[in-house]
């Protein structure tokens, strides 16, 4: 065979003989596909020879340990300290600066006081920075995983009730705001504990490839419902306004019912502190955005690449104006309040609430992990490095297990930091040591002078900040263009995480992209192929009358996905649309049909027997719909296949190049369609077979029961040999 383009000198010429699977391997001396089972054997052996070779040299197998468990270890010794101090000194003075208000915002997000929003951008950082594989992400708190643990806390310890004035339980306000913050603290402490226990298990069995279970549209879709969470959560501090605590289904609905109550029944108390809440909210929001869109206009002219701090600003204004005003006294502006110094003894009582919240807490170290290890990749892949997800498992899980003891809140890395963190400079880990340093100063003897900051300032804050986040709605549109289902996973993430709260909405989100999957392997495309022009490629058949070449009474389908339990009957659909016969209704007719000639010719003449076979021939031309009883005693009404070829098909080839396995109900169907079609006098054929497939057809009996002679290297072959065997039986007939 020759096959010749008409790309000038691009020519392709072959000449070969047709070759089925077998063949094509003893031509060439090709050795057959391993067995893919596992061999207990080879896995002792291998264990024996890893624990041998380990054994030999003690020394270097420790070392080796230690610098793959703690990676400073092995970055520390070649850093460059002349190339990259100065550059990640002043990022991590620029990360630092930004901590302090985001650190406390989220604090107030996840539910707690604002100290343990410090305390957060300090233990953590120092621990990821000594265990963690990446160069440029911020450790801290994040919005998503701080609103996830305000939804659990407040849930768990709502606001306490207040009847008459009087808060029920308590003798007074001051000592039920501290016994709830008390347990919040607690609560928050041991969901922290419990998410770093999950992440350095998943570390154990070495899960790092856990998030490969989270889509691309998930995760849009989720942030961006979470996002929205965010914003209505902090209406309240924006407005200055006390609304309910609410969990699951419908929550932001009572949110907003709440708000436009309290804003509709405000005394003159209320009005005052509202309306100078809201001024002060407003231009902060301003003043944040127009720093955000700057820095991102003019970043390349700014010295030395450091965006303008605009949350800094912001806090330090803001404490100074709230100050100096009184706002808290004039104007009743809800202030942080007190800000302890020094650092917190760490205390075992982080652990007193794990049975209750470590369901809770899998949602949030899963949710942290997958978006924190997104992001680490990201900035890997734009430096030319490489991150280990499972260190990122070890790091993530040790930091907050360490952490829960002083009493913070999950941390994971930020996208808004990270991205600071870069643009401003930074090279390596050290920008965290230097951002913790920092954080220790505030710790230690600046944290009290934020005792009058006003709420609404780190409301602003993170109304600003997640600006990203709710920018993930443009994501929609190219996921729904791409493939309806990637859309549909998008919008029911988001819709879910909005209407269903944010546990409820990530696990729909979740199910939804797992049933997606499955959808796409049950409802998998069979396609007919045919010949394009005189060359051995085969491509979809568009339409009758197309330039591809038809076969006469060949016919080409194209499995689109691996046959198994769930898909096994659309395979068998098609071939019934190609052949335009169904082989149960087919043997049936035959065997009825049969049944009736043996009457008639054991009654009628051989004068009458010939004018009833040719009455017969013509009714059976002419056959509508037909009562069928089949093999297994269903009674059921034939109506003739309609073909898609105007000619009857004698041969079916079963192109199997994207059947990437086939399993035990798979293979069950593959040879009862051998077997039905051949009892109609049709063929089939299988062609360019994968090696696993070969393996199941070889042990599962397949290749014994129909021999190699079935299975063709490719499509084109099975063709081939189909016309030869066709040829050479109409020669022999005449």
């Amino acid at each position: 065979m020759a096959e010749t383009t008409t790309s000038g000198d691009n020519v392709i010429a072959i000449r070969r003989q047709c070759f089925t699977q077998k063949n094509f391997d003893e031509h060439y001396n090709l050795p057959k596909a391993e067995d893919p089972k596992i061999k207990p054997k080879k896995i002792v052996a291998d264990i024996g020879n890893y624990v041998r070779r380990k054994a030999s040299e003690p020394c270097r197998s420790l070392t080796s340990f230690l610098f793959s468990v703690v990676p400073i270890l092995s970055w520390l010794p070649k850093y460059r300290l002349k190339e990259w101090i100065f550059s990640d000194v002043v990022s991590g003075i620029t990360v630092g600066m930004m901590q302090i208000p985001q650190g406390m915002a989220y604090a107030l997000l996840a539910g707690q006081h604002p100290i343990y929003g410090l305390y957060n951008a300090f233990f953590p950082v120092i621990l990821y920075t000594i265990l963690g594989t990446s160069r440029h992400i911020s450790m801290g708190s994040t919005a998503i995983t701080s609103l996830m643990v305000g939804s659990a806390v407040m849930s768990a310890i709502p606001d306490p009730e207040l009847v008459n004035g009087t808060i029920l339980g308590y003798p007074s306000e001051a000592e039920a705001k501290q016994a709830i913050d008390d347990e919040r603290i607690m609560y928050g402490a041991s969901m922290t504990f419990a998410t770093g226990a999950f992440l350095l298990a998943l570390s154990l069995v070495n899960l790092g490839s856990v998030v490969t279970y989270l889509s691309d549209p998930m995760i849009s879709g989720f942030t961006c419902g979470a996002g929205l969470h965010v914003l209505i959560s902090q209406l309240k501090g924006l407005f200055g306004v006390k609304v309910g605590s609410y969990s699951g289904p419908g929550k932001v609905i009572w949110v907003f019912r709440d708000l436009i109550v309290a804003l509709t029944t405000l005394d003159e108390v209320g009005r005052t502190r509202t309306a100078a809440t809201v001024v002060i909210s407003v231009i902060c929001i301003v003043f944040l955005l127009l720093v955000k869109e700057f820095n991102e206009r003019y970043k390349s002219k700014l010295p030395l690449g450091i965006p303008i701090p605009g949350e800094s600003i912001v806090v330090i204004v803001g404490t100074g104006i709230s100050y100096a005003v009184n706002l808290n006294a004039l104007f009743y502006v809800k202030i942080v309040g007190n800000i302890p110094s020094g650092l917190p003894v760490p205390s075992e009582q982080a652990i007193s609430k794990l049975p209750t919240v470590f369901g809770e807490a899998i949602p949030v170290a899963i949710v942290g992990y997958a978006v924190s290890v997104s992001i680490a990749k990201v900035f890997a892949y734009n430096f030319g490095y490489t991150i280990r997800p499972n260190q990122e498992l070890v790091a993530f899980g040790a930091s907050n297990l360490v952490v829960s003891f002083f009493y913070c809140i999950p941390a994971f890395p930020a996208m808004s930091r990270s991205c600071v963190q870069v643009d401003s400079g930074g090279k390596t880990q050290i920008v965290g040591f230097i951002a913790a340093f920092l954080m220790l100063l505030v710790l230690l003897w600046i944290g009290p002078l934020f005792e009058s900051i006003p709420r609404a300032c780190l409301a602003a804050i993170i109304a600003v900040a997640i600006k990203g986040m709710l920018r993930k709605v443009r994501d929609f549109k190219p996921f729904w263009d791409t493939s309806k289902l990637d859309g549909a996973v998008w919008l029911i993430a988001c819709l879910g995480t909005i209407f269903l709260d944010v546990v409820y909405g990530l696990v729909a989100g979740v199910a939804f992209s797992m049933l997606c999957v499955v959808l796409r392997t049950q409802f998998v495309q069979a396609q007919i192929l045919s010949q394009v022009g005189d060359t051995e490629i085969y491509r979809k058949l568009d339409k009758v009358g197309s330039k591809n070449k038809l076969l006469m009474d060949c016919a080409v389908v194209s499995f689109g996905g691996p046959l198994h339990y769930v898909n096994k009957d659309r395979l068998r659909s098609k071939l019934i649309e190609v052949c335009g016969k169904n082989p149960s209704v087919e043997k049936a007719r035959r065997k009825k049909e049969q049944k009736k000639q043996d009457e008639v010719e054991a009654k009628t003449s051989k004068d009458e027997k010939s004018d009833k076979a040719t009455e017969r021939k013509l009714s059976q031309g002419n056959r509508c719909d037909e009562e069928i009883t089949t093999d297994d005693g269903v009674q059921t009404t034939h109506v003739t296949s309609v073909s898609v070829f105007t000619h009857d098909i004698k041969c079916v080839v079963i192109d199997c190049t994207l059947m990437s396995f086939v399993d035990s109900v798979g293979l069950k169907t593959l040879k009862k369609m051998f077997d039905e079609f051949g009892d109609i006098d049709i063929q089939l054929y299988l062609s360019n077979v994968c090696d696993e497939v070969m393996n199941v057809l070889q042990k599962g009996g397949f290749v014994t029961k129909f021999s190699d002679d079935v299975i063709f290297m490719t499509s084109h072959d099975a063709v081939t040999c189909w016309n030869r065997k066709t040829i050479l039986d109409s020669q022999l007939e005449d």
